[in-house]
């Protein structure tokens, strides 16, 4: 009984863009970051930094994002930016996870009682590097002319927003909130950017920031009054992609967000009660595995195609003894 109130409590009903990617990316790595939200408190936590955990790569992107906001955040309360100290602000980000990692670190080892796949020496020659790549992309973010406008005050009214704020939707948190909005002439836009883009079109999952427009208030009730723009690391450069809103467009998002939220639900109850491991499809290619914190203790972060087919044949056999 206990149990089922526990599977009830955790039963998914918030989506994201990355939930999303990281939910057919690997789905037992969505799991154990979300499907175990609200069992117990020190075990939600250890779970949590365990699934939270970055590779180097990651903390690099990461820190655009961050410097990009400060920037704006320093011209909007005309608050002085000095541009020699970004590569300092961007180590201090990547250093600062690692520290805080490294507790993690310790909590994986002591579980596994020997030296985890994820421990490994940064040098600094590759710190350095990390932190050059980050200042390339923010310099070549800023050149974009809207950025350009935003900080020349030719755009005036300009608003940056959380991806954490939260939208309701049918008893479902959704996290929908652009970066960036700001008005021309009569047209709002809507921007959201991204440091490990695989595409270099406005994404349909992206399109889901109509619905939190045109239920904002001060802002348009009309699709249309809105464009949608995505900028993305795409091939060595920001590509940047616009699309004009329109009622389809929000009704297609909302339907690939219902058949997310339907897919992680199913998900979640091949968990069941037991909360059965087993029976949670492994990641999609080895590449997932390697920077994914679960490796030492997931059957696919020794050989990804070896657990899958142990896996297989698992559900054979159990499939076997229900007839």
């Amino acid at each position: 009984m206990r149990d089922t109130r526990v599977m009830r409590i955790n039963r998914p009903k918030v989506w994201s863009v990355s939930r999303r990617q990281l939910l057919h990316q690997c789905p037992r790595a969505w799991i154990l970051k979300y499907g175990f939200r609200k069992k117990n408190r020190t075990f939600n936590r250890s779970l949590q930094n365990i699934s939270d955990w970055s590779s180097p790569w990651r903390m690099m992107q990461r820190s655009v994002r961050m410097i990009v906001f400060q920037r704006l955040e320093s011209h909007r309360n005309k608050i002085p930016w000095n541009d020699s100290e970004i590569a300092s602000k961007i180590r201090m980000a990547i250093m600062g996870t690692r520290f805080r990692q490294n507790k993690t670190l310790r909590l994986i080892e002591k579980r596994i009682r020997k030296s985890s796949k994820l421990k490994f020496r940064i040098p600094s020659s590759e710190i350095d590097r990390l932190v050059e790549i980050s200042c390339l992309r923010y310099h070549s973010f800023m050149k974009n002319p809207i950025i350009q406008n935003i900080l020349s005050d030719d755009i005036t009214e300009w608003y940056t927003f959380s991806r954490l704020d939260a939208t309701n939707y049918r008893g479902n948190i959704l996290h929908i909130t652009p970066d960036i909005i700001w008005k021309k002439s009569s047209t709002w836009n809507l921007l959201r950017f991204s440091v490990q883009s695989s595409h270099s079109e406005v994404s349909e999952e992206n399109m889901s920031m109509l619905h939190w427009a045109i239920r904002r208030t001060g802002l348009p009730s009309n699709p249309n009054r809105f464009i949608i723009h995505e900028l993305n690391w795409f091939r060595g450069k920001w590509q940047w992609s616009r699309k004009r809103g329109s009622e389809a467009m929000e009704i297609d998002s909302l339907n690939l967000i219902n058949m997310d939220i339907k897919a992680m639900k199913n998900l979640h109850d091949k968990l069941g009660p037991a909360c059965d491991l087993s029976q949670i499809p492994l990641a999609s290619n080895e590449k997932v595995c390697k920077t994914c914190g679960h490796r030492d203790t997931c059957p696919g972060g020794d050989d990804l195609t070896r657990a899958k087919l142990e896996q297989a044949s698992l559900e054979m056999l159990k499939s076997s003894t229900k007839l």
